[in-house]
């Protein structure tokens, strides 16, 4: 993978483009769960990391870089899985930083395609950004993400337990995973708590 400078951004080659690098998350730790303050600001965080390492970064790119396509990565046990996307955007920021949900229709399957045995409830089914449930009980405390997937065992999306994505929490159970999967209450997969590094570009 060839790494090269742009405009003083980190960008990573794939195929046919540069995709510039976003926001590196630990799911293992806290800094950019649902809730955090990174998702709502215009400060950056840790930004001279700038490799595709495990080490948590957030570039002033999240409210300056335009883009059309949105590149997530997952990595587990070394290996990283991605995924790619159209959306358009002046920025991330603008996308996230209100809370203002907006969905997207990338399917379950591929969002799943980011962690190996990853498991989900069998309904709801709500994908996107500021995805979370439509109860305002749990749309404090159930499955959320910033960026990602949620699931129900319910037929309606009032109380979610699992969640595929990015800055995501379900805080009513002290679950403390913000990035990777997590899913319980009769997922198709059996429970899962899978912690991953996850990144964010794009171009």
């Amino acid at each position: 993978m060839d790494h090269i400078g742009l405009n003083h951004l980190p960008t990573f080659c794939y195929g046919n483009g540069g995709w510039s690098l976003i926001i590196k998350i630990d799911g293992n730790q806290q800094s950019f769960a649902y809730n955090s303050l990174l998702w709502s600001n215009k400060e950056t965080f840790q930004p001279n990391n700038l490799d595709l390492d495990d080490k948590e970064t957030k570039l002033a790119s999240y409210w300056t870089l335009p883009f059309t396509e949105l590149r997530l990565g997952m990595k587990v046990d070394g290996t990283i899985r991605w995924i790619t996307y159209s959306y358009i955007a002046s920025s991330l920021y603008s996308l996230i930083a209100d809370g203002q949900y907006r969905g997207t229709s990338i399917g379950k399957s591929t969002w799943r395609s980011l962690l190996p045995r990853s498991s989900l409830q069998r309904n709801c089914n709500r994908e996107g950004f500021n995805v979370r449930s439509y109860n305002s009980y749990f749309g404090s405390n159930g499955a959320r993400a910033r960026l990602g997937f949620i699931a129900n065992e319910q037929n309606d999306c009032e109380s979610p337990d699992s969640f595929v994505g990015l800055g995501t929490s379900r805080t009513h159970t002290s679950v403390r995973n913000s990035a990777g999967n997590f899913a319980c209450c009769i997922p198709d997969n059996g429970p899962a708590n899978i912690k991953a590094v996850g990144y964010i570009m794009a171009r």
